[in-house]
């Protein structure tokens, strides 16, 4: 995309916006939404009355998704922790800098973990005030993310700790001290616009990379097979012993796993925002997550148990970080967020 083609996207995204902001602005009686109590504790939740609410199917989903995403994580770290230098990938940029994706990863198993644990919180406390102090945790690790891609694949900056904890405290502070509705729409709409974020950078990942790297086929065996090599005939080539240990071929394209599973996550929690008085929409949130992250855990096992053929070589190339590019991601991103909150308002009216 050139560079007048991205300026005319960005004031079209920008008009959009403020045309969407406008009419959220007049929405005066959409946020006269009745609050529920929490489950266990009863404490004010995050949700109003839910109808057709039964605690036993959304507390076996939530634990379930809570199991599925343990697993997941406990994977991602083995696989993860020493992985043979022929089986690593690399993210590269335009400027051909190459970064090994081991570090993005490892960010993908404490996403997972930290997921775990407010999924733990939410089936304990219920969504609310609450829930935040472990709910940030899931956000907090999806900037990493996007930050470590903004980088070239890890995060590079000595300043971001210092950025990523004034985050916290800002998002944390907001939802614990504003009013309901204020505080729970305030977390739903900063979540959503990381959430598609996440969408729209991993899109940019599998194209580019589809793009640059074309069709080149890999060879996929499993590094985890004591037997890779061969002691006992010292003749046989690198090849050959690859060839009889592969179990097929793969193209740069599983890269497009990291897309199906932001996309499974954006889904449930667009879903739930529109249609939150149902208790079908937060099953189903919640059960997006066993979907979501063994997609991630399989990008990882890919990422780490296959290897190139000679010459090819295994490369992820990273978004291009230009300031007018990121700019219009971001302000896509925030008016995708804006519209969701639009539908939902027109939805509780409808519910009203």
């Amino acid at each position: 995309m050139s560079r007048g083609i991205t300026i005319i996207a960005i004031i079209a995204v920008s008009i959009s916006l403020g045309i969407l902001i406008l009419s959220l602005a007049g929405e005066k009686n959409g946020l006269n939404i009745p609050q529920d109590n929490g489950t266990h504790t009863g404490f004010p939740a995050w949700h109003p009355p839910l109808e057709g609410y039964n605690d036993e199917s959304l507390g076996a989903t939530i634990i379930f998704s809570v199991i599925v995403l343990a697993i997941c994580a406990y994977f991602t770290f083995k696989w993860t922790s020493q992985v043979p230098e022929e089986f690593k990938t690399t993210f590269i940029d335009k400027n051909i800098n190459k970064t090994s994706t081991i570090e993005f990863d490892r960010l993908i198993a404490w996403y997972a973990t930290f997921t775990a644990l407010t999924g733990a919180t939410f089936f304990t406390l219920d969504v609310g005030k609450m829930w935040v102090t472990t709910g940030v945790l899931h956000n907090a690790i999806e900037v990493m993310i996007l930050y470590a891609v903004h980088q070239g694949g890890s995060v590079k900056s000595s300043s971001f700790p210092a950025w990523i904890i004034i985050y916290v405290l800002i998002t944390t502070a907001l939802s614990l001290y504003l009013s309901w509705p204020a505080d729970a729409l305030w977390f739903k709409m900063q979540g959503l616009v990381l959430d598609y974020t996440l969408v729209i950078q991993f899109s940019r990942i599998f194209f580019g990379t589809c793009k640059g790297i074309g069709d080149e086929s890999h060879r996929l065996f499993d590094v985890e097979n004591p037997d890779r090599t061969t002691s006992g005939d010292s003749n046989r080539s690198e090849n050959d012993d690859v060839r009889d240990k592969s179990v097929g071929y793969f193209l740069p394209r599983y890269t497009l796993l990291l897309v199906f599973a932001a996309f499974a996550h954006i889904f449930g929690n667009v879903y739930v925002t529109i249609w939150s008085f149902e208790i079908a929409s937060y099953i189903l949130f919640s059960f997006s997550y066993c979907v979501s992250f063994p997609l991630y855990t399989y990008f990882v096992y890919l990422d780490t148990h296959t290897v190139a053929m000679r010459p090819a070589q295994k490369y992820i190339v990273v978004p291009d970080s230009d300031k007018l590019k990121v700019t219009l991601v971001v302000l896509s991103a925030i008016f995708l967020s804006l519209l969701t909150a639009q539908l939902s308002v027109a939805s509780q009216d409808h519910n009203n």
